[in-house]
């Protein structure tokens, strides 16, 4: 059997997926694991200026990506899409979020929201590091 090395296409991607999801199943009896959900503003031409991706991870909120056109950012926007995301957290009673970051990013935002690192990770390219960071909810 030979190796295949390829771009991760949106077939492999759903094929590996779905395994890990059926075993998940097979291990727990559950997957708990929901498809992500996006929270974004559009500007007038239809354009998305700001969003967050974040998914349910057995049973928490893992927020992915968080991101604002260089144009449209310190307007507030992102701030409000945290506040929506929490509010959907708390919805669906998750004990925390937690959110992966570098160090060039925006670890200081996400403090600002009541994150606060749980592991720092350095030695990557070019002095930077990678923050794991976690904000607990009163929800349970």
């Amino acid at each position: 059997m030979k190796v295949i090395k390829d771009t991760l296409t949106d077939k492999l991607k759903k094929t590996i997926y779905d395994g890990f999801k059926q075993h998940a199943i097979a291990s727990t009896g559950a997957s708990e694991i929901e498809k992500p959900i996006a929270f974004y503003f559009q500007d007038s031409q239809g354009q998305v200026i700001s969003a967050i991706v974040a998914q349910t991870f057995w049973g928490n909120l893992h927020i992915k990506y968080v991101w604002t056109h260089e144009e449209h950012r310190s307007k507030g926007y992102a701030s409000k899409l945290m506040n929506e995301i929490f509010n959907f957290a708390k919805e669906k009673r998750h004990a925390f979020a937690f959110i992966e970051t570098m160090n060039f990013q925006a670890p200081e935002f996400y403090k600002k929201f009541g994150f606060q690192i749980e592991l720092i990770r350095e030695g990557y390219s070019r002095g930077t590091s990678f923050y794991y960071m976690r904000k607990d909810f009163d929800n349970r």
